[in-house]
């Protein structure tokens, strides 16, 4: 599960910062054809957009990045064991073993029912 959430993080983090470099190169193509076409345009409104533009991709990376997913995972996890305990009497000492017992394929049992 851990490896899964990491490729996620890197999921999300590599489309924010696509996601924002092509507003940035949207945002600097449009305002210089915006210089182009009207001549008014001073250096100072450009210098502003510009730096507008850069705040917003900025804004984007920083959001993109899911620095509390984990924290969220972990969380619901707790929750989930909570519940388990409280309704099935299940006490789990280990986070990494409901991890293990979803990957089990096969179950041996013995004469007396007990677990191999």
């Amino acid at each position: 599960m851990q490896d899964k959430l990491y490729n996620l993080t890197k999921t999300f983090t590599f489309i924010g910062i696509f996601a924002s470099l092509t507003i940035f190169v949207a945002a600097i193509v449009i305002i210089v054809i915006q210089t182009v076409i009207d001549v008014e345009v001073g250096a100072q409104i450009c210098l502003k957009k510009i730096c507008e533009s850069i705040t917003l991709v900025i804004t984007i990376v920083i959001v993109a990045i899911p620095e509390g997913l984990e924290m969220v995972v972990s969380i619901s996890l707790a929750y989930s064991f909570e519940r388990m305990f409280n309704k099935d009497k299940i006490l789990v000492r280990k986070l990494d073993s409901i991890e293990k017992m979803g990957q089990i394929t096969d179950i041996n049992v013995g004469k007396t029912a007990s677990l191999t």
